[in-house]
């Protein structure tokens, strides 16, 4: 995604989410080998719309990543933004919502799991994050979905074509 749609611009993260994913793959190190400069905004536990909004106002900013950080936890003295106060800024996001939850309401099941499980409910998910303004939503295909390991595509049909021309997409 980065690599397609942010090549020689800059990527808005909040510092809150410049994660280390599975296999030891770090946000900052993604960033970088994708081609793009990524931007770090507000703190490790306070990011605030107007960090963003600078970055945009301040910045090439190609989109903004909201990364979910679905091994760790920061508590207490916290803020971050919402995917419709983000997708407020012109500017593409595109959010990583990790396991693959399709819909917290069940919806595709009949309404049958309500409420949502425990296990759950703390879970982002893709039809919410789409509704909310979010262009991209990437997750996995292997955890909830119960399939191969693979990383999934989904929102704008302009966006997901730009990734699907993009060399790496094989990979």
């Amino acid at each position: 995604v980065v690599a397609a749609l942010a090549e020689g611009r800059g990527v808005a993260v909040s510092r809150g989410e410049c994660v280390e994913i599975g296999g030891g793959f770090r946000i900052p190190e993604v960033m970088e080998r994708a081609g793009a400069r990524l931007v770090d905004v507000g703190t490790t536990n306070r990011t605030h719309r107007d960090d963003y909004a600078r970055a945009v106002s301040d910045e090439d900013i190609a989109l903004i990543m909201r990364i979910y950080p679905s091994n760790f936890t920061v508590s207490g003295f916290t803020a971050d933004v919402d995917v419709a106060d983000l997708a407020a800024l012109g500017v593409p996001v595109v959010c990583d919502v990790g396991s693959g939850l399709l819909d917290s309401s069940a919806s595709f099941l009949g309404g049958r799991l309500q409420p949502v499980p425990a296990w759950i409910a703390d879970e982002p998910a893709v039809r919410d994050a789409l509704s909310d303004g979010a262009g991209l939503v990437t997750f996995s295909g292997d955890k909830l979905l119960g399939g191969p390991q693979c990383g999934i595509i989904a929102g704008r049909a302009d966006l997901v074509a730009a990734c699907a021309r993009h060399p790496l997409m094989r990979a």
